[in-house]
């Protein structure tokens, strides 16, 4: 504990971290001093993100895995519990087909990560610092695995079944199709630019941080302390 604050007053002392113009770390730094209360590791925001995220990317595997019970339209039990699919799938041809190994293949990659999501949610609930990367990591791979589901639908060469039904409207794909998929491309971005500076620390600090102690874990918890000078 007294490493951890040592090395907090070796960051405070910085003049390039801790610069008198930037009010609004130094307003942090006192008020955490005064109420005892930290600063979450990720913001409210993104957990939030990162659960609902990896609900529904959980219950889309579920219907993805499950067909041809899920897509059923025979079957009450199915139109109850994915009804929503069922519109989507009335425009996405992917999800209409029973065997469709495309869908298959994303669901197990989707399966992995929800997994990261709920893990980064956990460290970060538990202040350990491997839940800023992990959340960082688990939206770029969100991101790529989105844009190639997009590509799918891009540029399609002659001779191939169009992956959209030719009937629908374009107010219909676009409401059914592309907004919510899109939403799947803005947030991870939105995501990556939040973490990015959090990540992308000043090398004068970083290298204080490892001066500090030869075994670091979770926010500022030290073992096997090193006596170095911070200044």
């Amino acid at each position: 504990m007294r490493s951890g604050l040592k090395f907090m007053s070796g960051l405070i002392s910085d003049q390039a971290f801790w610069n008198p113009v930037n009010s609004e770390n130094a307003e942090r730094y006192h008020l955490v001093k005064m109420t005892g209360i930290q600063e979450p590791v990720l913001p409210r925001w993104i957990v939030l993100w990162l659960f609902v995220s990896g609900m529904i990317c959980t219950y889309d595997v579920a219907y993805t895995m499950n067909r041809p019970f899920t897509n059923d339209p025979a079957s009450p039990r199915a139109n109850l519990l994915f009804g929503g699919w069922a519109l989507y799938s009335s425009v996405d041809r992917h999800y209409l087909t029973t065997n469709d190994i495309f869908t298959c293949s994303t669901g197990r990659v989707m399966l992995l990560e929800c997994l990261l999501n709920f893990i980064a949610i956990g460290l970060a609930a538990a202040r350990n610092r491997h839940g800023l990367l992990l959340a960082f990591t688990s939206n770029i791979m969100v991101l790529w695995k989105t844009i190639l589901f997009f590509s799918v639908f891009l540029g399609q060469p002659e001779g191939h079944l169009p992956p959209m039904n030719p009937n629908k409207s374009v107010w219909s794909k676009f409401m059914i199709f592309w907004v919510p998929n899109g939403v799947w491309i803005i947030m991870p971005t939105v995501v990556l630019f939040a973490l990015w500076n959090k990540l992308a620390l000043p090398p004068k600090i970083s290298e204080k941080y490892w001066e500090a102690s030869n075994k670091c874990r979770g926010d500022l918890s030290f073992e096997d302390q090193k006596k170095v000078a911070l200044d």
